[in-house]
């Protein structure tokens, strides 16, 4: 189950978004803080405002518009086996966690024919950790939860490359996230854009 989280490192590893204009606060999601400008979060999220760029092949994020408040984390590509904690917003507005692992099997969502392989840990998520960090035990980022597949033993059970894990829970890993930015960032072409090449 995932349980709330009062420590201020995961408090200051991601910032609730709400949705806008027509339907302002009826959908509520996470975001992460990716340079000084930009964060990122779901896109299956409506209505969520400041959105700048969505996933060129249709996956399932968005950058938004948002500055940074003093700095912004560091990320990296996640590692089969690592335990992560996954973060994020809950319906009661505090933040919620729940322990896991990365496993190796990738997960691939027929309904957006992206394409895209999504990384899989078996960490318990509620509604509004989308969009929130998946954290290594390094405290580096390795992507951003995009919500749970499965729940039942049953149904995990019956693919070898999820062997052990109490749950599927989906997120995008890092790879994915970077790809898109260096997109985002070619469309920039501005003095800005290139200032933010450093990420």
């Amino acid at each position: 189950m995932v349980k709330p989280e009062f420590s201020g490192a995961a408090n200051d590893s991601y910032f609730t978004v709400f949705s806008g204009f027509p339907l302002p606060y009826m959908y509520m999601a996470s975001a992460v803080q990716w340079n000084e400008e930009y964060a990122v979060t779901t896109r299956h999220t409506p209505l969520i405002p400041n959105v700048q760029y969505s996933c060129s092949t249709g996956c399932d994020l968005v950058f938004i518009r948002h500055k940074a408040n003093g700095r912004y984390p560091a990320w990296r590509a996640p590692r089969v086996g690592e335990a992560i904690t996954a973060v994020g917003s809950s319906p009661y507005m505090a933040t919620a966690t729940g322990k896991g692992k990365v496993y190796q099997a990738p997960f691939i969502n027929t309904d957006e024919k992206s394409g895209d392989l999504y990384a899989i840990h078996d960490a318990p998520l509620v509604k509004g950790m989308s969009g929130g960090p998946v954290i290594g035990n390094d405290g580096n980022i390795v992507g951003i939860n995009m919500g749970f597949y499965s729940t039942t033993l049953h149904d995990v059970s019956a693919h070898p490359g999820v062997k052990g894990a109490e749950r599927i829970s989906v997120f995008i890993p890092y790879a994915i996230i970077q790809r898109e930015w260096l997109l985002l960032q070619a469309k920039l072409d501005t003095p800005r854009g290139t200032r933010l090449a450093a990420k």
